[in-house]
């Protein structure tokens, strides 16, 4: 389980060194990956169900890494990036939540794509990651951004 893996919590200063955080990193950024591709098959879905059902698991998804990155006890540089990326991951897990909760009325696939690009376009949520993505890139800990 990726939790396991990503341990680094508890007290006392067990930071990571910056190898071993840049690899937690790609690991979380694997994960991220696979969400986002698949909340990508949502414009593809043949319901309003579908599409809800999917917003939710991208949710959760985002959620659980939001909560993985947050665990983290990364080098001091890195402190203020990291806490960035793990809001950001709880922020746009909380905007698809809410977005989701709103296709309750929508009628046609269609109209429920449009409703989730007017909400979700320029998500805090979002831009807090790129924010922070961009930040670790910057101090070499990821190559994304």
């Amino acid at each position: 389980m990726a939790v396991a893996l990503l341990g680094g919590c508890g007290g006392g200063s067990n930071r990571l060194s910056a190898k071993d955080y840049r690899s937690r990193l790609a690991t979380i950024g694997q994960e991220a990956n696979k969400a986002q591709a698949d909340v990508e098959k949502g414009l593809h879905a043949t319901s309003v169900a579908d599409l809800g059902g999917i917003l939710e698991n991208f949710a959760d998804a985002d959620q659980r890494l939001g909560d993985e990155v947050s665990a983290l006890k990364p080098p001091k540089d890195a402190e203020a990036a990291n806490a960035e990326l793990a809001q950001g991951e709880h922020d746009l897990a909380d905007e698809a939540r809410s977005a989701a909760v709103a296709l309750a009325n929508i009628k046609t696939p269609k109209a429920a794509l449009a409703l989730l690009n007017t909400r979700l376009q320029g998500a805090k949520g979002a831009q807090e990651l790129d924010h922070g993505l961009t930040e670790l890139k910057k101090k070499g800990y990821t190559t994304g951004g």
